[in-house]
């Protein structure tokens, strides 16, 4: 079974890239699972009829809440979405309250018991985990032996940059539990910018770039029709190629055959530049 676990800062487009790399193993006849891991619980409204779905932490308080209901099974946890793309939501507090990293915690411990990674249910399982890793709720994909293949989603801007580093500090210190660094994958936000910025910073902690996405305005169409992502939409178009083309250069990475990343440390980062 294939793991890809997509990071990235909060805005960075985890949630469009993910949802368009499960739509594309759906098509190709994959048993897929998409499994959104942020608060917002955002991930997979493009896939699942009718948008937001109920979160694992929303049921998973449901069914504790009363007293001799069971535990939930492996079909409550999941929502089926088109093309047959099974879907969780972690789900979170609502804002101001609460551990927003718990619900990944609570999550990943039900997909343990219930062997949901490990009984041969699925061929992929998708990850899209917020990239801010404020708490070690954002790194259980990491602790867990989870993130055997991490694609960081960045921009040419420095911020994100930034936060690919601090992510590439925890995937070193969790490469014992299995987790490795496949590469970079680079959203930019200006078309005309620099593209040796990210080749260079990638090359400087030890990666690779797995591809670049182009900014496509079939992306912003998908999203505003909310009938479908792009890759279903307008299959043809420059996003969609870069999203199937990333899809079979994810499924080709060898984890055994990633390097170790070489973070920098913070003034190492900000000399850089």
């Amino acid at each position: 079974m294939e793991k890809i676990v997509l990071y990235g800062k909060g805005g960075i487009g985890k949630s469009t890239v993910a949802a368009g790399l499960s739509v594309v193993y759906a098509q190709k006849g994959l048993r897929v699972l998409h499994v959104g891991c942020d608060p917002k619980h955002d991930s997979a409204v493009s896939l699942v009829p009718g948008g937001l779905a109920e979160t694992f932490l929303e049921k998973h308080q449901r069914v504790t809440g009363i007293r001799d209901l069971p535990p939930l099974t492996a079909e409550q946890l999941v929502v089926r979405g088109r093309l047959g793309i099974d879907c969780v939501e972690a789900g979170g507090p609502e804002p101001g309250f609460g551990c927003a990293g718990r619900g990944i915690a609570l999550m990943l411990e039900a997909f343990e018991g219930l062997a949901i990674l490990e009984s041969g249910r699925y061929d992929v399982a998708v990850f899209d985990v917020l990239g801010d890793i404020v708490c070690g709720g954002f790194a259980a994909p990491l602790r867990r032996g989870i993130a055997e293949k991490v694609a960081v989603l960045v921009s040419e801007e420095l911020m994100s940059l930034y936060a690919a580093n601090n992510l590439a500090k925890s995937i070193r210190a969790y490469a014992g539990d299995g987790a490795a660094l496949a590469g970079l994958v680079v959203n930019l936000r200006d078309p005309s910018s620099d593209r040796g910025i990210v080749e260079r910073f990638a090359e400087r902690i030890n990666t690779r770039v797995l591809g670049f996405l182009p900014r496509d305005p079939a992306v912003r169409e998908a999203e505003y029709s909310r009938q479908g992502t792009a890759v279903e939409r307008s299959p043809s178009c420059g996003f969609s190629k870069a999203i199937k083309s990333l899809a079979e250069t994810l499924l080709k990475v060898q984890a055994k055959d990633c390097p170790l990343p070489t973070p920098m440390d913070g003034k190492a980062f900000q000399e850089t530049w």
